[in-house]
């Protein structure tokens, strides 16, 4: 694949390590673009970039962005750039979208309609592993893609999962194609991509696996995703960064209960505690987000009455109080068609929402 001189440069900066993305960015903002860094990379921006990160980058410069590219040719990879049409755009909105994803396999815009992330961790138990498959198989079977980190435990049961059930799954490797980690999963991603899915990365492919770019690589993860699932996990797990990174990016996030006694329920349940989303099964997610197929709607609302929606969904609450997940099932509306007409009744008065995004009459 033929790239430009500007997008040369763009790569050119991501071969940097990544202690020197903050310094090369701030570079790159003060000189314009990209290109004008290689333009104008000259020891006057020595102390800058620091006399190690910059001494790395003259040498890519001189002989080694072709190594870097016959790489990308090995392993069929292209590198798709922030701003492109291609860009996901989920991810573009992200804080710190990455500028150069390195991809094998297919990231249409098709498959990141309704995406959902899964991780938990590689020290899993038979229930959390099960789980994972279970649910993954359930969420690709309606037509969501399954994104994970392709890791060791929770991250490989998705994949399967999602596999098995005959739907699409992306991977996020937290290091370079070349140096594919953890090695015991290389099939596996490879079946990933032959199933129509995709493994990506922010890093070009001779970077090694470091153990502080996996957290960065996280993002990435919830990013893509419109939900994040957490199935196991530790207190302290590295998984946590997941989840935070989906809550800064205001992701919904689900948590799969477990044995209260069990290490790998701790997470979950704590998540749980301060308002995640319970997750058993695909349908809890689905429903969740608006993603199931609508039950028949009532004939008022097929003819057009403009009052029909709130008649529905007032009749839905008057035994009991219903969370949003009830009333979408019941109602036949998408979150955002019914998260827009509560807003209405709260404002006038006829309708109060209660915790657990839960919604009740107010009676007089």
């Amino acid at each position: 694949m033929q790239y430009t001189k500007a997008q040369l440069a763009r790569i050119w900066l991501r071969c940097a390590p990544i202690g020197a993305w903050r310094r090369l960015d701030k570079l790159k903002e003060k000189l314009g673009s990209a290109e004008h860094v290689w333009d104008c990379f000259t020891p006057v921006y020595y102390h800058e970039i620091g006399p190690e990160y910059f001494a790395q980058l003259a040498d890519l410069r001189a002989e080694k962005l072709r190594s870097v590219l016959q790489a990308m040719d090995a392993f069929q990879l292209r590198a798709i750039f922030l701003g492109d049409e291609e860009y996901p755009s989920l991810l573009s909105h992200i804080p710190d979208p990455p500028d150069v994803l390195f991809v094998q396999g297919s990231l249409s815009s098709e498959k990141l309609q309704k995406a959902v992330g899964m991780v938990g961790s590689r020290r899993t138990s038979r229930y959390g592993s099960s789980q994972a498959r279970k649910i993954a198989g359930e969420l690709a079977g309606a037509g969501v893609t399954v994104i994970s980190g392709l890791a060791l435990g929770i991250d490989t049961a998705a994949h399967e999962g999602a596999l098995k059930a005959g739907g699409c799954t992306i991977g996020v490797l937290g290091c370079g194609h070349a140096h594919f980690y953890p090695a015991e999963n290389k099939e596996l991603a490879r079946q990933m991509v032959l199933a129509g899915g995709a493994v990506i990365s922010e890093f070009p492919p001779d970077t090694p696996g470091l153990p502080y770019q996996f957290p960065v690589r996280n993002r990435i993860i919830s990013g893509l995703s419109h939900a994040l699932l957490l199935i196991e996990a530790a207190e302290k797990s590295g998984t946590h960064s997941t989840v935070n990174h989906a809550l800064n990016q205001g992701r919904e996030v689900f948590a799969l209960p477990g044995n209260v006694d069990s290490p790998g329920s701790a997470l979950p349940l704590k998540l749980l505690k301060e308002g995640a989303s319970i997750c058993t099964c695909g349908d809890d997610i689905l429903s969740a987000m608006g993603w199931q197929e609508k039950p028949p709607v009532q004939l008022s609302l097929m003819e057009g009455d403009p009052d029909a929606e709130n008649d529905v969904i007032l009749s839905a609450l008057q035994l009991e109080e219903k969370t949003l997940e009830e009333l979408i099932e019941i109602t036949g509306l998408s979150a955002q068609e019914l998260s827009m007409q509560l807003t209405l009744l709260e404002l006038n008065g006829r309708v109060e929402r209660r915790a657990g995004r839960a919604y009740a009459l107010v009676r007089q």
